[in-house]
């Protein structure tokens, strides 16, 4: 039996009537969604690794293997969305912070 058929059917006995890979496949997709929404690139390649991110002239790339699996390609989208929010987040400095948050000091 192959394995698609064997998690086909561990799927079934949990009661799931949907088809197997179906919610991650919708998931893969919403995060391209929001990666094209940010200004990140994605790129499927043949690749000796999994991929990762970069950035060229300015522009943020998220570059991965067109053979990983589905659960790959998540993780790797999900790890490049993280690292591009947290570099492009902007934090107000801490004294103007402080100051519009107790309007009394100053």
């Amino acid at each position: 039996m192959a394995l698609g058929e064997q998690e086909q059917r561990v799927k079934r006995k949990k009661g799931q009537e949907r088809v197997l890979g179906e919610s991650r496949v919708c998931r893969l997709a919403i995060l391209e969604e929001r990666c094209k929404e940010l200004g990140l690139k994605v790129i499927y390649d043949d690749l000796r690794g999994e991929g990762g991110m970069c950035r060229l002239r300015n522009e943020y790339l998220v570059i991965i293997n067109r053979r990983a699996a589905v659960h790959t390609k998540i993780r790797m989208l999900e790890q490049a969305l993280k690292r591009y929010e947290a570099k492009t987040t902007v934090i107000p400095p801490l004294r103007t912070a402080m100051s519009s948050s107790h309007p009394g000091s100053g």
